[in-house]
């Protein structure tokens, strides 16, 4: 019993190591077993059998069962049984910490580039020299290519404001050539 306990921590263990750094802590066992047909649950709650629930089963039961052979001396059918629900504990304080997680999370809205301020980390060069912008979008900090929208070189450190947004890059005017613009439309 000792070999099972031993794989299955080890097993457990790998698995979520792996699945930690690739990411594939979203994968829904029972999705790809029944190819792809959703049961039936709120978006908000997380499936009971998922891959981070499995790997915390298979690591609590064998640990537990290890720790169980060597600190007693119960009859195996007892230390399986045992291991059993400290698997079950470990997996449902999984699903109950990713549960709170999800239902803490909020979708971000559309980003719209035109308008946004952003201030230049990285200088844009005259004459179409690509420089770096940063602003931010519900509270978290975005960077984007960004050029002059008519062409004049523009410092590091300077508050910008993106005029149009074409195939990646953000055109950028400063206050001061907005201001002017405004002048002139005024005066018209």
């Amino acid at each position: 019993m000792t070999t099972l306990f031993v794989v299955c921590f080890l097993v457990g263990l790998g698995l979520s190591v792996v699945s930690f750094a690739s990411g594939s802590h979203h994968i829904n066992v029972l999705d790809h077993i029944f190819h792809g047909h959703h049961l039936h649950a709120p978006k908000s709650r997380a499936s009971s059998l998922n891959l981070a629930a499995i790997t915390a089963f298979l690591v609590w039961f064998g640990g537990g069962g290890l720790l169980l052979e060597k600190i007693d001396d119960w009859r195996m059918p007892l230390i399986a049984g045992t291991a059993v629900v400290i698997g079950l504990l470990g997996a449902s304080l999984i699903n109950k910490s990713m549960s709170m997680l999800i239902r803490h999370e909020t979708v971000a809205e559309p980003l719209t580039m035109v308008g946004k301020i952003a201030r230049t980390t990285i200088p844009i060069r005259a004459a179409e020299g690509t420089g770096e912008i940063v602003f931010t979008h519900q509270g978290t900090r975005h960077v984007a290519g960004a050029r002059s929208d008519n062409g004049a070189a523009i410092d590091k450190g300077i508050e910008v404001v993106v005029t149009r947004y074409e195939r990646g890059i953000a055109f950028v005017a400063t206050w001061d050539e907005l201001s002017a613009l405004t002048h002139e439309s005024q005066e018209e």
